[in-house]
């Protein structure tokens, strides 16, 4: 069978973008207040992730739940439309689809209201039915640490089975903000290559707040080799592979809406780790990725083919 560059098992989500929404200052109790745009989107890791590897060019494939609905109806056909292979994207009618409203704020930050639904049915069974799949991948992110609650649990036991049968597969996790506790992070890290927080995110899991203190942190829980990156917002990002680290400034652009930036910054990593770029080429792909993100609605409609993201370096 062919071989897959990622698989990304997690979060599928139907995000229904409101812009802008002054949340501060909401309309009366059963008034009504105009907004530009209502857009029904694909959101979570499984879906911004893995669309941007999909345009960036790696034969990306998608794992996890729908509901046996509208929403995940039109989500998976987001998903085929993009390229990814869905074989892995179950439907259930045990829950609905897992959904979530953005309010994305007049200067473009979004806060969210969200349904886990059928998020909520990934356990032990659901990851071990995709064995075969992230055996034939190269790389396998999984999201979100902190929204996955009937996996976490037995997360460190599942990655270790999956190490013995794909012992080359490299494996990332994806980090939600607040993060789950640190007690159940500590016993999945041995067994991952990437991770990367965002600061927020670091700052919750490690106490800490210097971004080079926070990646030692991380790192001298996981394998050697392993790669650990602190996403900082507005100034870039932090690499550090153990041998150097590396701080990239992020690009300058004028943000229409900052969804999915995050995950969209991960696929950028992936896709220079898995095309053989060094440090920091990988950091300021990923930090190109996450700024086309943010110039257009939603976690993929600003984004551009590799070739056209890697020119503007």
């Amino acid at each position: 069978m062919e071989t897959l560059d990622c698989t990304v098992f997690g979060l599928i989500v139907a995000d229904l973008i409101a812009k802008p929404m002054d949340l501060r200052n909401p309309p009366a109790p059963g008034g009504l207040h105009p907004v530009h745009s209502i857009t029904l989107t694909s959101g979570g890791n499984v879906c911004n992730t893995g669309v941007a590897m999909a345009k960036l060019g790696m034969r990306t494939a998608a794992a996890g739940r729908v509901g046996a609905d509208a929403l995940g109806q039109a989500v998976l056909q987001m998903l085929k439309d993009a390229g990814l292979d869905v074989s892995a994207v179950e439907a259930s009618d045990l829950a609905q689809t897992s959904a979530t409203v953005v309010a994305v704020e007049p200067g473009g930050e979004r806060c969210f209201f969200h349904t886990p639904g059928a998020t909520r049915l990934l356990d032990a069974t659901a990851f071990e039915r995709c064995f075969d799949l992230f055996a034939r991948s190269r790389m396998l992110q999984i999201g979100y640490f902190g929204l996955l609650p009937a996996l976490t649990e037995v997360l460190p036991g599942l990655l270790g089975k999956l190490r013995s049968r794909a012992p080359r597969l490299k494996i990332a996790l994806d980090t939600v903000n607040p993060p789950d506790a640190w007690e159940r992070l500590a016993p999945i890290l041995p067994l991952i290559d990437i991770f990367c927080p965002s600061r927020a995110e670091a700052a919750a899991l490690s106490g800490l707040s210097e971004p080079e203190k926070m990646a030692w942190f991380f790192r001298k829980h996981m394998p050697a080799g392993a790669l650990v990156g602190i996403k900082l917002d507005a100034q870039g990002c932090l690499l550090d592979d153990g041998i150097q680290a590396i701080r990239t400034a992020c690009y300058p652009v004028t943000v229409a809406d900052t969804t999915g930036a995050g995950d969209t910054w991960f696929a950028g990593l992936m896709c220079g780790l898995l095309r053989g770029l060094d440090l920091a080429t990988c950091a300021k792909l990923a930090n190109r990725v996450a700024g086309d993100c943010c110039q257009a609605i939603g976690a993929s409609a600003g984004l551009r083919d590799f070739a056209a993201t890697i020119s503007r370096l």
